[in-house]
């Protein structure tokens, strides 16, 4: 139906129907859906074009520019701890976007990713090898579900991951609103010889629904000097070895 409206511009939903041999119900869901993903504008009796959304969606673009200077200085901080020739499970979110900028500079790497926004960004160089994690894609652009597991599945070995989260607090650790993606970041700290969190202070003013991991679970928290020190103390006295970072 996209293609047909970049080339007509305007369809009616009966005749759209009766070219595909489907049911009406069936045409107006699938426009339902199509408008959601702001690739359409439903009108009496049809659909028009949408211009084409910009690469980033306008909810994660705020994001990506929310905190934006923490975000990057974590984000170097992180880098430095990536050795070349090793494994790399990379998070989805705009803090390990920034980290790929940093992460393209590497050689040899092995990077998998579950977000094709870090994937687009990794692939603009040609230092190291990159997997896209496979499965349902979130309107983010961040991939979960069975097909994920699988490809996780076939995984010998890895030697860091590197994630974000949704939410975080010295009590109740690491949080995340997305069941599917709290599953898989789950099976990547079981998996990986070395865990790094990277975690703006904003995070740390939330509580997501899921559960992925306590603090004592990982190996290093990154975090920005926005973060209250007696947060940071609590995490050490966890075990967790905590870098903070000047913004």
């Amino acid at each position: 139906m996209i293609e047909i409206l970049e080339q007509e511009h305007i369809i009616n939903t009966v005749e759209i129907a009766n070219r595909f041999g489907v049911s009406v119900e069936t045409i107006r869901r699938d426009l339902d859906q199509l408008e959601k993903q702001g690739l359409l504008k439903k009108t009496y009796g049809g659909a028009e074009i949408k211009s084409k959304p910009a690469v980033w969606p306008a909810p994660l673009k705020n994001r990506r520019e929310s905190f934006h200077e923490a975000k990057v200085a974590i984000a170097a901080r992180a880098a430095d701890y990536v050795p070349n020739n090793c494994t790399v499970a990379l998070d989805a979110g705009t803090t390990v976007f920034e980290l790929c900028k940093f992460l393209k500079e590497k050689q040899n790497l092995i990077l998998i990713s579950g977000d094709i926004h870090s994937a687009g960004e990794l692939l603009t160089s040609g230092n190291n090898k990159v997997y896209m994690m496979g499965g349902f894609l979130t309107p983010d652009g961040t991939s979960s579900g069975t097909f994920a597991k699988e490809f996780f599945n076939n995984i010998a070995s890895i030697d860091m991951f590197l994630f974000s989260t949704d939410g975080a607090t010295p009590d109740d650790g690491f949080s995340t609103d997305e069941a599917g993606i709290n599953d898989l970041k789950k099976r990547y700290i079981k998996k990986a010889k070395t865990k790094i969190a990277m975690v703006d202070h904003s995070k740390f003013l939330k509580k997501a629904f899921y559960k992925m991991c306590d603090f004592s679970e990982i190996d290093i928290l990154i975090t920005d000097s926005k973060t209250p020190i007696e947060t940071v103390e609590k995490i050490r006295r966890s075990g967790t070895k905590v870098e903070v970072v000047q913004v």
